[in-house]
C-alpha cells in the first residue's frame, strides 16, 4: 500500500505513563504534524509539554475545573452540558483536521462527559464513516478482565460490581473492534473476538533524552531499588519479606524504596542502584519502570505467572529482564547480588534492547507502519491461541476465588468468553478443581 506524505495525526485523550507525549514529540522531530489532546491534567508533564497546549481545549478545562468545584447536582449538570458543547465542537474541529487517530487506554473524546459517554459509539462510526484510520493503544488494565486484574482489590466481597464490571469491560472492547486496530497483550486479550497487534511488537516509547547521566560513586554494597507507584498491586510487602529474607540468610546489600516523588528525583535514585526490583505480578517482562530502568542499563528482575509462557506468546525479540515466576524472584535477587558480571550483561543487552526497538522515533515509525499496513505478520496474533488465565497485579488465590464467586453467583456466561475458546474451558478446569477442594 502507498505511504502518505502528507499526514495529519490526532493523539489523544490521555496520558499513560508518558507514553503519548513521547510519541508526540517524536513525530514533532520527524516533522510530521501532530497534536497531543490530553483532556485532563496530568502528573509529571514535562516543561515541554505544558508550552503545547492546545488552545481549543481551554474552554473545556474551565467547564471540566467547574464541575469538579461545584456542591450542588444541578450546577454539576449545568457545567457537564456545558462542557458537552465544547467537546462536540472539539470533535467536529479534529473530524475535519486529522486523517489519522492513535488513541490510549480504550478512551476517545466522548468519554469524558457523562452525557456524550452515553453514546460513545457514535464517535467511532462518524470516524468511520469519514475513512479515518484510528488504532486504539490498549495497555492491560484497560482490557483484563476485571476478574484477573488489581480491580478485585477494589470490589473485594461485591460480586455484583465484579459482573457488571466484566460486562461493560467486555462490551467496550467488542465495541472497540468493530471500528479500529487495537493494540494489546496476549495476556490481556481475553475479551478480543478479533486479531489484534501484539503490543511487545510496536514497544513502550523511550525518549533518549530523558537518560540519567550519573557517575556512580564507589560503593561498599550494591543497591537494590523498588519504586512501587501502588503497593498492592506492585506486590511491595512480599518483596520487602523476600529481601528482608536474603539479608537474613547473609547478603549485604542496601535496599532503597521510593514512592510518591517527582518523577526526576525517582530517576536519579533509579541511576543510583545496581539492580531493580520492579514488581511480583506483572504479565509483561518490561512495564513502564522497568523501561526506564534498563534505558539507563540497570538489570531488572520482574516476576509474574506470565513468564511460563511468555516466549512462546510474544514476538522476538523479547525484553531480555530478568522475568521469572513469583516462587522464582527470591533465587533471582541472590543469583544477580552474587554475579556482578550477569547484573552489568543484563544491563547491557536491555540497554541496547531499548536503542534498537524503543526509543520514541522508532515507535512512531512502527505506528505509521500500522497505517500504512506495512507491519510484520508476526505482529499479528488471534484472540483464539490466547491460554493464559492469571491476568496481572494479583495473586492465583485471589483470581481463583473471584472466578468461583462469579460463576456461582451468575453461572459460566459471566465470563464473557467463547465456550469453545481455551481460556473459557482453562477457567471452568480451574473452577471445577477449586469446588472439589472445598467439597
Amino acid at each position: 500500500m502507498k505511504k502518505r506524505e502528507n499526514r495529519r495525526i490526532f493523539l489523544g485523550t490521555q496520558e499513560i505513563a508518558g507514553m503519548m507525549e513521547r510519541l508526540y514529540n517524536a513525530f514533532q522531530e520527524m516533522k510530521i504534524e501532530c497534536d497531543f489532546y490530553c483532556m485532563y491534567s496530568y502528573g509529571f508533564a514535562s516543561e515541554k509539554a505544558e508550552k503545547t497546549d492546545i488552545k481549543i481545549l481551554r474552554k473545556y478545562q474551565i467547564h471540566l475545573k467547574k464541575i469538579v468545584q461545584a456542591t450542588k447536582e444541578y450546577e454539576k449538570n449545568w457545567w457537564a452540558f456545558l462542557q458537552m458543547l465544547d467537546i462536540l465542537y472539539i470533535f467536529f474541529h479534529v473530524l475535519f483536521r486529522y486523517d489519522e487517530f492513535i488513541f490510549i487506554f480504550g478512551h476517545g473524546i466522548f468519554y469524558h462527559n457523562k452525557y456524550l459517554s452515553r453514546i460513545e459509539e457514535l464517535e467511532y462510526f462518524i470516524l468511520k464513516v469519514f475513512h479515518k484510520k484510528m488504532i486504539m493503544w490498549l495497555c492491560g488494565s484497560d482490557s483484563r478482565p476485571p476478574y484477573c486484574d488489581v480491580y478485585l482489590y477494589s470490589c473485594s466481597g461485591q460480586t455484583e460490581r465484579l459482573y457488571r464490571a466484566t460486562q461493560k469491560r467486555a462490551h467496550r472492547i467488542r465495541m472497540l473492534e468493530k471500528y479500529m486496530t487495537l493494540i494489546d497483550s496476549p495476556a490481556s486479550s481475553h475479551f478480543h473476538t478479533k486479531p489484534y497487534l501484539i503490543s511487545n511488537g510496536i514497544g513502550i516509547p523511550v525518549d533518549d533524552k530523558e537518560r540519567v547521566f550519573i557517575n556512580k560513586r564507589k560503593k561498599n554494597k550494591i543497591t537494590i531499588l523498588h519504586a512501587p507507584s501502588d503497593q498492592k498491586v506492585k506486590g511491595t510487602e512480599i518483596i520487602r519479606n523476600i529481601l528482608k529474607e536474603i539479608q537474613d540468610e547473609g547478603h549485604e546489600f542496601e535496599y532503597a524504596e521510593v514512592s510518591g516523588l517527582p518523577h526526576n528525583i525517582v530517576l536519579e535514585k533509579m541511576a543510583m542502584a545496581d539492580i531493580i526490583v520492579d514488581q511480583l505480578y506483572s504479565d509483561t517482562p518490561m512495564a513502564g519502570f522497568a523501561t526506564e530502568a534498563s534505558m539507563n542499563g540497570i538489570a531488572v528482575v520482574v516476576s509474574g505467572y506470565y513468564a511460563e509462557i511468555c516466549k512462546k506468546t510474544l514476538p522476538q525479540p523479547i525484553a531480555p529482564t530478568v522475568y521469572c515466576k513469583p516462587d522464582e524472584l527470591k533465587d533471582k535477587i541472590v543469583y544477580l547480588l552474587e554475579h556482578e558480571d550477569e547484573r552489568k550483561r543484563i544491563g547491557r543487552e536491555e540497554k541496547e534492547y531499548i536503542e534498537n526497538y524503543c526509543l520514541s522515533t522508532i515507535v512512531a515509525k512502527k505506528f505509521l507502519n500500522v497505517f500504512d499496513n506495512s507491519y510484520p505478520n508476526e505482529w499479528v496474533t488471534n484472540p483464539a491461541d490466547n491460554e493464559y488465565i492469571w491476568g496481572g497485579g494479583v495473586s492465583k488465590e485471589l483470581v481463583t476465588k473471584s472466578i468461583v464467586d462469579l460463576i456461582d453467583n451468575y453461572g459460566f456466561q459471566s465470563l464473557h468468553l467463547d465456550e469453545n475458546s481455551k481460556l473459557y474451558k482453562k477457567y471452568i478446569q480451574l473452577y471445577n478443581e477449586s469446588r472439589r477442594k472445598r467439597s
